[in-house]
């Protein structure tokens, strides 16, 4: 129930709740099919508009099902013209809410209704004061709210929804003190936000009931506890080690862990991992462990991680490679762990620096002058979301991009760190101090593949000292690593970098560093004389910032038109160009050093002029200048960064590095160019630093092998002296799981593959009534064949989803696992990670083998190091890959399912006997297209 705000915010607003439902998203080509309005003041509704609307076009599937409105229904509506000036006339000047009302707005104008009327977006104030919500649809804001909401995707009810989330929300908003309110109409005053005129009148109605009013500030400085000291864990003289008898019993049937759960599972391929990491850890020794679906690994490395650390005092790192393996262990296998065994164990999660908020950079950013919309938003979402949070954890706030080049401003970076010095960290308040303390004294401490090399790379300043590692899901690790000892520059990281140092807001008013640094020099003690020349000096940083903005866009244009002529567009819808020694002889290339010669002359120009101001600066920490030293911290930074740009991208155009591939990638024709550089191989530099630094390190993963050997990984990632060790599967594959070739398909590359991929796919998935995963190897593939079987298996009630069509992968799985007719057509990430027990996943799909892009710069550069790059690359990484999609089908002992593979290469190539051979014990069977609908519906036994 919807609870009357405190402030009698509409005692003379009368507000329009207003809600659409159309035939798509695109406001040009799609229809309207319903309109809903509720006229509302405080909780009263005063009138109510519907009306279903005749688009003259049939309906699909999809939306019939998601709206429960039949074609019947709208063919005997009235069309949107007859209902026109009704509506208008309801709409009156009355200020619009709604959810994403300017979807709404915008449909209405693109079929001829303009409306002028201020509009409130439920979504951005749920965005701005329901800061740590995992998405913003409406039904998640209401239920967070407690607001009932049991129909959905009508437009009668989704306007009520989001009228009472506006109530919800006004009273939140009425529950703020007078000075948060007045921060925040500063803020938006001139912004062109919608909230600019909200936030006046609710200010102007609360300073009326000022003197009744008992609200305290909330976000003032967000949560203030101060941290107890650390203990450190002190390791003993003498290792411990474990007595493997012990914990072979507690795996063991009848064992402590058998006691604790009553579907507990005895695994013998669990209990040899588990002997193995013992003995790594024993011995200090280095093991790689590949443990097939279902063995359970993660309790195989967590029992004795966690006994050796409680024993000994040690830290023991677990990195993963993804985020739900990093919650399952946190949330799940850990708390299990502790439970069962009544261990004293104590277990972390540590994240980058960048992760976490910096109070003190917050601080600098709200005193910073003018800000951008952007940022308006985001200080906004901080300033709500620090009483809340206890990790500060950007995670937590679920930024879109703009908002998150704008979290480098307050996070914490390791050059803008203070450290000992910082005034949070004296008063222990500091986000990042809070999460070194609690690693400090944790004996497990999980990290991801990012964060772990990161430290290596910056040296060693989040995690604390240990010397024991697992590495799950080890065959993420090349590619993380290619990324953090690598570089990725865009035209913005070069426009966000200078917004650091002056940001022109809209022609007037200035954001950044340089005009704090104005304000802080004028309101001190220091001369007129210093005054005036520390403001010369910063008009001049002013100025110069304008002139490498345009040199930016003048050098990334000839990038542009450099990669449209020689860039590879067969990457579906992203151009690469490998940038090497041939390349930079091409006649055109010299367009690119002449505009980098001239940006790279104003850059160190600037560089130059910083230098100046911070010496100048910096004999004035004692005349009373405002914030100084945070000044001066953010002007070391902002030279370092720039010497780091100059450098990354002169490499890349004069002076490349020996070993390192350079190249540059364009997302679609005119897209957003970005300059890319990584190692060639990054197993030289895990070698010298991972894997020579620590006593024990244990890698492990379901798909660590090829043919039966670990080489190809060994090679990747310079792993020399490790003991070995490969364990099957329990499941029953041979009694669970039935292969299908298709035979008579025509090859990948060849004319008519699209189209027969497309019809086997509607005729297979009519006959399992959906319950299918799809995988492709490109989005380009993924598209089309979206738009192929979409409207046909929508005939059978079938609903196909598809990822990056329809909302994000966690929205795309959710639609799929809550539907028991759905096929989900995937790429890229879904090929690992989807873990959808039973029924529901029944059919997997390979539509292509998984080669990578022969032409992708790393992967071309790689390939040359070999003397047979596809049978010593590129074969083994897509075998790995296939085995890793091939896990996605069977997901627990009762599973039961069948994979069909369309790419007959893997029957009539050689190298398809190395796919086959990589899989667990299945029946193979090739058979023609025609036949696999009645294959499949006999092995699942469907009607």
């Amino acid at each position: 129930m919807v609870k009357r705000f405190s402030i009698p915010i509409s005692e003379s607003l009368v507000y329009v709740s207003l809600d659409l439902e159309t035939t798509g998203l695109d406001a040009e080509n799609d229809e309207i099919i319903e309109i809903s309005a509720i006229k509302f003041q405080d909780e009263e509704i005063i009138d109510t508009f519907e009306s279903l609307i005749n688009p003259h076009r049939s309906l699909s599937f999809r939306i019939q099902n998601l709206c429960g409105i039949t074609q019947q229904e709208v063919d005997s509506a009235p069309e949107l013209s007859l209902i026109t000036s009704e509506l208008v006339s309801f709409l009156g000047t009355y200020p619009v809410i709604g959810h994403s009302i300017q979807f709404d707005i915008g449909f209405l104008s693109s079929h001829g209704i303009k409306l002028a009327n201020q509009c409130y977006d439920t979504y951005e104030l749920a965005n701005l004061f329901l800061p740590d919500l995992s998405d913003y649809s409406l039904s998640t804001v209401a239920r967070h709210l407690g607001i009932s909401y049991p129909q959905q995707h009508r437009a009668l009810p989704d306007a009520v929804a989001a009228k009472d989330v506006f109530l919800s929300l006004l009273n939140r908003i009425s529950s703020l003190g007078l000075d948060e309110i007045a921060e925040i109409e500063h803020l938006v005053k001139g912004s062109g936000l919608s909230l600019e005129r909200l936030f006046h009148d609710i200010k102007i109605l609360k300073v009326k009931t000022a003197f009744n009013d008992k609200s305290k500030p909330v976000f003032m400085t967000g949560t203030t506890t101060v941290l107890k000291k650390a203990e450190p864990l002190i390791p003993g003289e003498i290792k411990e080690p474990l007595d493997e008898a012990i914990l072979t019993d507690i795996l063991g049937t009848g064992g402590a862990l058998s006691s604790a759960f009553p579907r507990y599972e005895y695994r013998q391929q669990q209990v040899e991992m588990m002997q193995a990491v013992i003995k790594a850890f024993n011995n200090e020794e280095y093991l790689i462990a590949e443990a097939g679906t279902g063995t359970g690994k993660s309790i195989a490395y967590l029992l004795p991680s966690a006994m050796f650390a409680i024993a000994n005092s040690v830290h023991i790192v677990i990195s993963t490679g993804t985020i739900n393996l990093q919650e399952q262990l946190l949330n799940k296998d850990i708390p299990d762990l502790v439970e069962a065994l009544g261990l004293q164990l104590r277990a972390v999660k540590l994240k980058g620096r960048s992760n976490y908020l910096c109070r003190r950079r917050l601080s600098i950013l709200r005193k910073s002058g003018e800000h951008s919309q952007a940022e308006i938003r985001l200080l906004i979402r901080i300033m709500m979301w620090l009483p809340l949070t206890n990790d500060a954890d950007k995670a937590e706030l679920s930024m879109n991009p703009d908002q998150l080049s704008i979290w480098d401003k307050v996070c914490a970076q390791v050059d803008n760190c203070l450290g000992g010095s910082c005034p949070f960290m004296r008063r222990e308040t500091c986000f990042l101090y809070k999460a070194r303390q609690a690693a400090e004294e944790a004996h497990i401490i999980v990290v991801n593949h990012a964060l772990l090399l990161s430290d290596i790379a910056t040296g060693g300043n989040i995690l604390p000292d240990y010397r024991y590692l697992v590495i799950d899901e080890a065959h993420h690790l090349e590619e993380v690593a290619t990324d953090q000892f690598g570089f990725k520059i865009t035209q913005w990281h070069f426009v966000d970098y200078l917004n650091r140092l002056s940001e022109d807001v809209d022609g007037q008013r200035y954001g950044g560093i340089v005009p704090q640094i104005n304000y802080s020099v004028k309101t001190s003690k220091v001369t007129q004389v210093i005054q005036k020349e520390i403001s010369e000096l910063a008009e001049i940083i002013r100025i110069q910032c304008g002139k490498v903005r345009s040199y930016v866009i003048e050098f990334y244009n000839s990038i542009t038109g450099f990669v449209e002529i020689h860039g590879d567009g067969k990457n579906g819808y992203e151009i690469k160009l490998r940038i090497t020694g041939g390349i930079r002889t091409q006649p055109q290339w010299y367009r690119i050093e002449v505009s980098w010669e001239n940006l790279s002359l104003e850059l160190k120009g600037l560089l130059d002029t910083l230098e100046t101001l911070t010496a100048r600066l910096e004999p004035l920490t004692e005349h009373g200048i405002p914030d100084i030293e945070n000044i001066l911290l953010e002007l070391n930074s902002l030279s370092r960064s720039g010497l780091q740009l100059y450098g990354e991208i002169n490499a890349l155009v004069f002076s490349p590095k020996d070993n390192f591939i350079y190249w540059a990638s364009m997302a679609g024709r005119q897209g957003t160019i970005t300059l890319c550089g990584a190692p060639q191989h990054v197993g030289e530099m895990l070698g010298s630093t991972i894997f020579t630094t620590n006593d024990s390190i244990v890698l492990t993963g379901a798909t660590l092998s090829v043919n039966g050997t670990f080489d190809y990984i060994k090679e990747r990632l310079g792993l020399e002296y490790v003991n070995e060790l490969i364990l099957g599967t329990p499941f029953d594959y041979a009694n669970s799981t039935k292969i299908f070739i298709a035979g008579d398909i025509p090859e990948p590359t060849r004319t008519g593959y699209q189209q027969a991929l497309s019809n086997i796919l509607i005729n297979l998935c009519r006959a399992t009534r959906g319950r299918a995963l799809i995988l492709f190897t490109s989005h380009a593939s993924l598209r089309a064949t979206y738009a192929a079987i979409q409207a046909p298996l929508g005939e059978e009630s079938i609903l196909v989803v598809g990822q990056g069509i329809d909302g994000s992968p966690r929205r795309v799985l959710s639609a799929f696992a809550d539907n028991p007719r759905a096929v989900l057509l995937g790429a890229a990430s879904f090929w690992e990670g989807v873990d959808i027990v039973g029924d529901a996943l029944s059919l997997l799909v390979i539509v292509r083998l998984p080669f990578s892009v022969p032409t992708d710069p790393v992967i071309e550069a790689r390939s040359e190091m070999f003397d047979d790059p596809f049978t010593q690359y590129t074969l083994p990484q897509a075998i790995l890959k296939f085995k890793q999609g091939f896990g996605r089908l069977i997901r627990s002992s009762t599973d039961r399912g069948v994979m069909v593979v369309l790419d007959k290469r893997i029957q009539s190539k050689n190298y398809g006997r190395s796919f086959i051979k990589s899989l667990p014990q299945a029946e193979v069977l090739t058979v023609p297209a025609g036949e696999l609908p009645n294959r499949v519906t006999r092995w699942l036994k469907i009607d």
